[in-house]
């Protein structure tokens, strides 16, 4: 599961960077990708270890 929601973290990262150049709401947009990153990646994390019930 870890390379999945780390996937996914790289993901939501890209399209922040994305937002960043070709939005109008650059900043609220690029927080709120950002955030999700953060979150999807906090995920990734409790879910490495091999006792993991996820």
């Amino acid at each position: 599961m870890f390379k999945y929601y780390l996937g996914i973290a790289i993901m939501c990262a890209i399209f922040a960077l994305v937002a960043i150049f070709f939005s109008q709401h650059a900043i609220t947009l690029a927080s709120v990708f950002l955030a999700m990153a953060g979150a999807f990646l906090a995920i990734a994390f409790v879910t490495s270890d091999p006792d993991a019930r996820w």
